[in-house]
């Protein structure tokens, strides 16, 4: 009976696996076929299974043909968010926003190493760099230890650690923080969290902004042009991932 419950597991493991292959791969054929919105669905049922970068990178591909683009802004944002260091997907972008109006500017070396690993991994490193420097520094005095050369090591593994999470970990929080403006014409900014209040500004759409504050339905953003206000929520979607 063992025997027959694990080959049966097995067996619901493999049958889940293919057809999360299946939905990324019938997505690609409906996309080849111009069927845009079959495709979304597809890859949308992929990424409920596993969310890869290459299943919203074809998400993009699909609403950027349905006249979408500020979506499709926004999916290969996600992708590039899943995967910084593909160059595909960073010139697709710069593409796609210089074609909605918008300037592309390339992330620094730094900013896209720094997503290279999650949130939490940093955190890892710096809480473990941050305790190997204290015993480094502090143990040899206690025990009257002499510093020799794996204590000196330690030490400047543990800095040189500390100077790459946490800068890293700033990063990240600010990365979190950031969202695209969804909608298909211009959102109004309003200077209060109502639709009635007075307008502080406009945003395009698939312009950048980060979120400053949240009431109800709506966001305080800031947009890449430096205008504040306050956004409904159907209209702007974070990009923060949720795994981190």
């Amino acid at each position: 009976m063992k025997r027959f419950l694990t080959h049966a597991l097995v067996s619901l493991i493999l049958l889940a696996q293919a057809l999360k292959a299946d939905s990324f791969n019938d997505g690609i054929t409906a996309y080849e076929n111009a069927e845009y919105e079959q495709a979304i669905d597809y890859f949308d049922a992929a990424i409920a299974e596993n969310e890869t970068a290459a299943a919203r990178h074809n998400m993009a591909l699909s609403y950027f043909q349905l006249g979408k683009p500020a979506e499709a802004a926004w999916q290969i944002e996600r992708a590039l968010r899943l995967d910084p260091l593909k160059e595909e997907y960073h010139y697709k972008l710069g593409a796609l926003r210089q074609q909605i109006g918008l300037i592309e500017d390339q992330p620094g070396w730094f900013t896209i190493g720094a997503q290279f690993l999650p949130t939490n991994t940093w955190i890892f490193i710096a809480c473990i760099s941050f305790w190997l420097l204290i015993a480094a520094c502090v143990l040899p005095s206690i025990g009257g230890l002499p510093v020799n050369l794996g204590i000196k090591a330690t030490r400047a593994i543990s800095i040189l650690s500390l100077l790459l999470a946490l800068p890293a970990l700033w990063i990240h929080q600010g990365l979190n923080q950031n969202g695209i403006i969804v909608s298909d014409a211009v959102a109004d900014l309003h200077a209060a969290p109502a639709s009635a209040a007075p307008a502080s500004g406009v945003a395009r759409p698939g312009e950048r902004a980060r979120i400053l504050d949240q009431y109800n339905d709506f966001y305080k953003v800031e947009t890449e042009a430096h205008i504040s206000g306050w956004i409904k929520k159907d209209s702007f979607r974070p990009l923060r991932l949720e795994k981190n």
